[in-house]
């Protein structure tokens, strides 16, 4: 993987020559100079501006980097999001284009414009951190458990230990190698998001792990009615 991205981060400056200087151009009509055109940037948008301005300029490479880095853990997003997105930044002024004669595919090659360098380390520089979003079923499940027999407990945080486990071995043997590697062609950063990624599941596996042991050793509720728990307005 690193092999791929080098050549496209050290050609960034020249790719585009090939025996003449070959133009980006947009694919629709360029506001009049001093224009305003409002346009919202999600955070997809700056992935985008990012991505290609480290030199992957294609929807297939973007795709690519983002799977092989399991960035879709921390930020999801589709290929079939990846090319509308592009599409979107390039009419808003982002992004030029070109088609790009090479590969067995007609694909088009983008790179940012002066607008979208200047939007991407604006967003960067940004003070404010956005509080986290933690979108998991899983834990939404263990949240309810109080409604479940308690082996039915255990077995649903055992589950949830197995998850983190497993993506804990694939962040270790295979993701942080390949972010490491990156490391050769100046790309610090990727791989410390792995590095969290692998201590946040180590953490939950030691968490689970303590969960179910107290589990065992605490008699169950005694509900003869097979109720669950009730919280009432006092406690809310």
């Amino acid at each position: 993987m690193a092999e791929w991205l080098r050549s496209g981060l050290q050609s960034r400056s020249h790719r585009f020559d090939s025996g003449r200087r070959l133009c980006f151009h947009r694919r629709v009509t360029t506001p009049r100079p001093g224009t305003i055109v409002p346009v919202a940037l999600k955070p997809s948008s700056y992935v985008i501006l990012g991505l290609v301005r480290g030199g992957l300029s294609s929807g297939y490479a973007i795709k690519r980097f983002v799977e092989e880095q399991r960035m879709d853990l921390f930020w999801a997003t589709t290929f079939a999001q990846i090319y509308p997105e592009l599409a979107h930044l390039e009419s808003a002024g982002y992004l030029a284009s070109r088609d790009d004669p090479n590969g067995r595919r007609r694909r088009r090659a983008y790179e940012l414009t002066a607008e979208g360098e200047q939007a991407l380390l604006s967003w960067l520089r940004r003070e404010r951190i956005p509080p986290r979003e933690l979108r998991d079923e899983g834990l939404l499940r263990l949240a309810f458990a109080d409604h479940l027999p308690r082996q039915d407990a255990i077995a649903l945080v055992r589950r949830l230990r197995a998850r983190s486990e497993e993506a804990e071995l694939e962040f270790r043997e295979s993701i942080i190698p390949k972010g490491e590697a990156l490391g050769s062609i100046g790309v610090r950063f990727p791989v410390e998001i792995c590095r969290l990624a692998a201590t946040y599941h180590a953490a939950v596996i030691d968490h689970l792990d303590k969960l179910e042991e107290s589990l065992r050793e605490e008699p169950p509720p005694d509900r003869a009615d097979g109720a669950p728990p009730r919280v009432d307005g006092a406690h809310v």
